[in-house]
């Protein structure tokens, strides 16, 4: 090589180097991933469900009987649920009036949180911190009724209606109606709730009991409230009257996952269901349908593109809360009940942590774990 050609490559090099470095580090999840151990990954499984409620008085338990022996079989040590956790409720709480999204979300999602809370906090004079605390201080579980009657409240006080459900049912049967701890309107109440048909009711609370379980984890969230608001009337109505977004809500996939639903209130199994909407066709097309749409839509002031943000927001501190739950649970494996909309979105963003391993469902929900 000449002296000429040495000089330009020299010159080349000094360019092209720095890039090469900076491709090397510039994720530092993967350099991360590389020190991961893979037998001592925390495994996490996001299970997409539709709600529950949609099925109204048709729901009874014997229907998920086989899909809560496929989601026991993946031994998780602990469930997270589609449910705000008490911090998130009691900030909304103290902030209700900022926005009209902040009062709409207390509205809609922590009601319950909030009208069995404030009875707990009451009979047990103290407020959401103060019993968040106590929960926190104890080193061993609850070893009689009483002490589980205790539990209970000190969980609806703290905003933590389903762990307050699971510390019920192990309250003795002839204690839950009511007596000095918990009196008789509030036994009533959680009684009721217990044959409640949502998500935490009849997969969480099961499966916690059959494994052991002292937690079921909210980790749910919400987009930017003061964002939601500037962009949220005008999107929706937009929304209403656009044919691609009407078009979209009438797509196959849906038609399909209604016509599982029918078939399985018959047969008395709706595990088909679950099968079909944890697997990738189904992902790929409400990923279209509901949010791929928002990118061909095109409004005139971008709230389609606002919309999408936000939604993505949402997953990210979904995933996020779901992120923070594992630092409990290292090397542990962690089960997410969640709406199915928000499943691919979660795989992807905690598919890129350190030394987490996203596990899906499908296998298990086939018997081949």
């Amino acid at each position: 090589m000449n002296l000429r050609n040495l000089l330009i490559g020299l010159w080349l090099a000094s360019f092209l180097l720095p890039t090469a470095l900076l491709c090397q580090v510039s994720s530092p999840l993967l350099t991360l991933q590389k020190n991961a151990s893979e037998i001592e990954r925390t495994e996490v499984m996001v299970l997409g469900t539709f709600h529950f409620r949609t099925l109204g008085k048709s729901f009874r338990p014997s229907l998920v009987l086989h899909l809560l022996e496929r989601l026991e079989a993946f031994k998780p040590d602990v469930i997270a649920v589609e449910v705000l956790p008490g911090p998130r409720v009691h900030e909304l709480e103290a902030r209700g009036k900022a926005t009209s999204v902040h009062g709409i979300l207390l509205e809609n999602f922590a009601s319950l949180s909030l009208e069995l809370g404030r009875e707990a906090q009451a009979l047990l004079k103290m407020d959401t911190v103060q019993a968040a605390q106590e929960l926190a201080a104890q080193k061993t579980p609850p070893q009689d009724s009483s002490s589980w009657q205790r539990q209970t409240l000190l969980h609806l006080a703290a905003y933590q209606w389903p762990n307050a459900l699971l510390a019920w049912s192990r309250v003795s049967p002839e204690d839950r109606g009511g007596n000095t701890l918990v009196p008789p309107a509030l036994s009533s109440k959680l009684e009721s709730r217990r044959t409640h048909s949502d998500e935490v009711v009849a997969l969480a609370l099961p499966l916690a009991l059959r494994l052991n379980h002292r937690e079921i984890a909210g980790v749910d969230d919400f987009e930017d409230c003061e964002a939601t608001e500037l962009i949220l009337e005008r999107e929706v109505f937009r929304s209403r009257e656009n044919p691609l977004i009407k078009a979209a809500r009438n797509a196959e996939a849906y038609r399909r996952v209604q016509s599982l639903q029918e078939e399985g209130l018959k047969t008395g199994d709706l595990l088909p269901v679950f099968r079909y909407m944890n697997g990738p066709a189904y992902a790929a097309a409400d990923v279209e349908a509901q949010w791929g749409v928002l990118l061909r839509t095109r409004y005139q002031d971008r709230s389609d593109r606002s919309r999408l943000a936000l939604w993505e927001n949402r997953n990210m501190k979904i995933a996020a809360s779901i992120r923070a739950l594992s630092s409990r649970y290292p090397g542990k494996r962690i089960l997410v009940i969640y709406g199915a909309a928000h499943k691919p979105f979660l795989d992807a963003y905690l598919g890129g942590c350190s030394d987490i391993r996203v596990v899906q469902p499908l296998n298990f929900l086939e018997g081949k774990p």
